[in-house]
């Protein structure tokens, strides 16, 4: 109960500062019992805890959130209470992304960049109607001045962490924050591209990251905008690059969706791993690729035997190109941030071949040409489309379009990005070659991926 009565108090603190006058309504927004003006007259503090008394502590918390997010840093007092009651559900932004972020920040110490420090600060906040902390100054402004210029005995850590309170600012305040911290007033671009690329590493975790918004004079400006919610769930039981017969699969644990191979286990991979939100890398791959096989030490001639194994279920000569030409421009550029591009990935399983289904598939794919994961949830699919695409041998099939199409349609709804090629472009090597440099460079712009 001391949980709950703490709520009724922090909450009460922040709503007894309405004027007793505007009281009742306010009370009246968050759901709280109406009530008379001569009441909040009489003692605004008890008008709000006699509309909160009673209240279980899932209401008080729902209720402490939308104040918090109301009142800003007036609130803070109750965010620091509620961040102790409930840590996990007060921000988008955690405090984990927000230590993280802050930590690098203040190894790099230059936060205000080529502004000054009052200049930079009052981008974000108002110094001037803030209270100052030291009775000889009348505002934040003067404070800060004083102990950070004048005498430098605040360091950057207590400004901005114990000072202006950024772990408990809200979901707005921080972002704008960081928005300022690479706006190009602030910093020079070479170095803007660096923090935008440590800050979204973090950023990511929680559903965020840096987007291009707007030009200054030629010079980028950044925002950070939240990312498109992807496909949903995690990724679990990568099965690719089979080749010779389907492997049969069952599930061997159907509470937890475990899967095993019993049957044609040789002709196909099987990635059991967790997948980490930033995506899986190529890195990620080849050392389990070398612990599959035994290799202590993973090395060049591991990287080349799985290259070889995944180029071998390559059926095409247009996709042999694509996957060619993806490592041959990007594998030395990314290094260890270099996306793990993934053959012939299991979508969905049908157990009978085609020929049991009497020549009705029942699924109408069952595999994707390529896959990249970006993030557990940014997933692209690439097609390439040879003529059993769209045709029964030399003869255009409507119906197979058709089913194409439709299943591009629910790969798309359920939050994948799928991009085809025609083989045709493909089918000449130094011009087909071109084409997937030059896609794979607007795909990773798009995304943020960028070379370590």
């Amino acid at each position: 109960m001391a949980s709950i009565n703490e709520l009724i108090d922090a909450i009460t603190l922040v709503l007894r500062e309405e004027k007793s006058y505007d009281l009742p309504t306010v009370c009246t927004k968050y759901g709280l019992e109406n009530g008379d003006e001569s009441e909040a007259h009489q003692s605004r503090r008890v008008y709000v805890q006699r509309r909160l008394k009673g209240k279980d502590q899932l209401f008080l918390l729902d209720l402490a959130k939308r104040v918090i997010s109301d009142y800003g840093s007036k609130a803070n007092s109750l965010a620091k209470l509620v961040l102790r009651l409930n840590p996990t559900g007060l921000f988008t932004i955690s405090e984990i992304t927000r230590r993280n972020i802050m930590d690098e920040l203040h190894v790099r110490g230059n936060i205000q960049g080529r502004h000054d420090l009052i200049g930079f600060l009052n981008r974000i906040w108002d110094l001037d109607s803030m209270p100052s902390t030291d009775s000889r100054f009348n505002t934040a402004s003067g404070d800060i001045w004083q102990h950070m210029i004048n005498n430098n005995d605040f360091d950057e850590v207590y400004l901005y962490e114990e000072y202006l309170e950024l772990f408990i600012a809200t979901d707005e305040v921080f972002i704008k924050f960081l928005d300022q911290v690479v706006h190009p007033l602030v910093r020079q671009q070479n170095e803007q591209d660096e923090y935008i690329q440590f800050i979204n590493r973090h950023l990511v975790n929680d559903g965020y990251k840096f987007s291009l918004a707007d030009n200054i004079s030629g010079f980028p400006v950044y925002k950070i905008d939240k990312v498109h919610d992807g496909v949903k769930g995690n990724v679990k039981n990568l099965i690719f690059a089979a080749v010779g017969q389907k492997p049969e699969i069952v599930i061997s644990d159907s509470i937890n969706n475990d899967i095993k191979i019993v049957k044609h286990e040789e002709n196909c991979l099987v990635y059991d791993r967790n997948i980490p939100n930033t995506g899986l890398y190529w890195a990620d791959l080849v050392t389990w690729w070398a612990d599959m096989n035994r290799i202590s030490e993973p090395n060049r001639d591991t990287e080349k035997q799985l290259y070889r194994r995944l180029f071998q279920t390559l059926a095409s000569p247009p996709e042999k190109l694509l996957f060619k030409s993806y490592f041959r421009y990007f594998k030395e550029l990314f290094d260890r941030n270099f996306p793990a591009i993934i053959p012939q990935v299991y979508l969905h399983y049908d157990p009978y071949t085609i020929k049991q289904r009497t020549g009705k598939p029942y699924l109408s794919r069952q595999r994707m040409d390529f896959l990249l994961l970006f993030s557990n949830k940014q997933r692209i699919v690439l097609e390439v489309d040879g003529k059993q695409h769209y045709s029964d041998d030399d003869v255009s099939s409507p119906k197979k379009y058709a089913e194409m199409v439709q299943a591009d349609r629910e790969l798309k709804l359920n939050g994948y990005e799928v991009f085809r090629f025609g083989g045709y472009e493909l089918m000449e090597e130094e011009a087909g070659a071109k084409v997937i440099k030059e896609f794979f460079e607007g795909l990773f712009k798009k995304h943020g991926v960028k070379p370590s």
